[in-house]
């Protein structure tokens, strides 16, 4: 029987800009909905060096977990919904322990549940947020969203609190120096992401899915 397989482009840590504390956050490829000012564009296609067995993925974020001990994870794209199989057998397949567990998606939580595949991924999550970004809709005032629209599911009252605190400070953004170039994390203003990597030097017109990476012979980020 072939094992699953995912398509994961970066994995980062400590991210503090995609939830409290420090976390793990990783970035899948391919995503069908394609929202018009997307962030990550170059996520909505999938491309072999990206490819990475479920077993490894598991691993690797067993192996960051055991190393550096991070107090959340963010599971973000591309879309996390389009590979709900493969991620929730990722996350079922981890012996670690993550403080909470945040995933962002294009899809409406009532179509998640329509779906048994998908339904599995989001009984993972201690935080859901979802629905389509729309860029007229992009107000700083929506913390931790892209655009207005965008709702926050909380699995229980006490993850509520500790997000909420978190929410207070506003928007975050952080810059990772990241395979030799300037990776900007968080929730950017309209424009806002490619502009701020430009200044620092990322050259342009490369992205992150455009490294050909080899996962499953890495078995993970170097």
């Amino acid at each position: 029987m072939t094992e699953e397989v995912l398509y994961l482009d970066r994995v980062l840590w400590p991210v503090t800009a995609l939830g409290p504390g420090n976390r793990v956050a990783l970035w899948v490829s391919g995503c069908r909905r394609r929202c018009l000012g997307c962030a990550n564009p170059e996520l909505w296609e999938r491309r072999p060096g990206q490819k990475i067995l479920v077993s490894k993925a598991a691993d690797f974020l067993d192996r960051i977990w055991r190393e550096k001990n991070p107090e959340g994870l963010t599971i973000t794209g591309g879309e996390p919904f389009d590979q709900a199989g493969g991620l929730a057998k990722v996350l079922e397949c981890s012996k670690a322990s993550w403080g909470d567990v945040l995933i962002y998606t294009g899809y409406k939580r009532e179509e998640l549940l329509r779906d048994p595949y998908r339904k599995a991924l989001l009984l993972k999550a201690d935080v859901l947020i979802d629905g389509p970004y729309i860029e007229e809709r992009n107000n700083p005032s929506a913390v931790l969203r892209g655009s207005e629209n965008q709702r926050i599911f909380f699995r229980d009252a006490q993850t509520e609190k500790r997000y909420r605190k978190y929410m207070e400070e506003g928007r975050q953004i952080q810059n990772f120096v990241y395979d030799y170039q300037i990776l900007s994390v968080g929730i950017h203003q309209r424009g806002e992401r490619l502009s701020a990597e430009a200044e620092a030097g990322r050259p342009s017109g490369q992205t992150e899915s455009g490294r050909n990476r080899r996962w499953e012979n890495e078995g993970g980020q170097k």
